[in-house]
């Protein structure tokens, strides 16, 4: 897990920046390969969840119209390399219904998708 604290950010005098705790990986092909990543093809996706994923949830919008899962209550929002997903059954575990993805190619610096069904 990465973990990236306020206290880091020296003079954040707007008091937006906020700890953030998640994974990610640095790799080629799609989020779901276990590619390593090349000279040529070399992506960052970054996982999270909890509040922060919440955040990002519900800044996004509208809903899709499909889901990954087509189970009754579940959600997914995305805007080009985000993508965020409401888990109806994950409502009561430890990390909650709220789940993230971030994906950038390092290479051009342009997002891309990055969850997978």
């Amino acid at each position: 897990m990465i973990s990236v604290s306020a206290a880091n950010v020296p003079g954040d005098p707007s008091g937006l920046w906020k700890p953030f705790t998640g994974v990610y990986k640095i790799h080629s092909g799609g989020v779901a390969d276990r590619t390593p990543p090349t000279s040529r093809d070399r992506r960052l996706t970054v996982n999270f969840d909890g509040k922060t994923a919440q955040e990002v949830f519900e800044s996004l919008g509208p809903d899709l119209s499909m889901t990954c899962s087509g189970e009754a209550g579940d959600r997914a929002r995305a805007k080009k390399g985000i993508t965020c997903m409401f888990s109806a059954q994950d409502a009561k575990s430890k990390d909650g219904p709220y789940r993230c993805w971030i994906g950038l190619d390092l290479r051009t610096g342009e997002s891309i998708p990055t969850s997978s069904c």
